[in-house]
């Protein structure tokens, strides 16, 4: 029987394809790029202004100089996160939603966080 040789670089050998292979395939870029602006605490376009004082939320009549924390530990729109965790920093809310992936991208999908 003969061997069959690949011209140039075996399959599955590029790093690139190596990432997306371990990464779960029921996640979207848009999901992934959620994900790590919460993980990492991005700061909203706005805050990055100078002159930024206070926002309103996208999702309730709150205005907020942090969007963000606010998403997290406030907002009725994500009011289920905390039920399952309980007031804890923000940090430490997005550490442990890493573990209930699916949870974290419900709510995120149903009210998205500011941008």
């Amino acid at each position: 029987m003969p061997v069959v040789r690949h011209r140039g670089r075996q399959p599955g050998t590029n790093k690139h394809e190596q990432q997306r292979a371990l990464r779960p395939p029921q996640r979207s870029r848009a999901e992934e790029v959620i994900l790590h602006r919460l993980r990492l605490g991005y700061l909203t376009l706005e805050e990055l202004k100078d002159g930024f004082e206070e926002r309103p939320c996208e999702h309730c009549p709150h205005m907020t100089p942090h969007p963000l924390t606010h998403y997290l530990l406030s907002c009725p729109a994500t009011e289920r996160l905390r039920q399952c965790v309980g007031p804890e920093n923000a940090a430490a809310l997005v550490r442990q939603f890493q573990k209930n992936l699916p949870l974290l991208l419900e709510v995120a999908r149903a009210a998205p966080p500011p941008r």
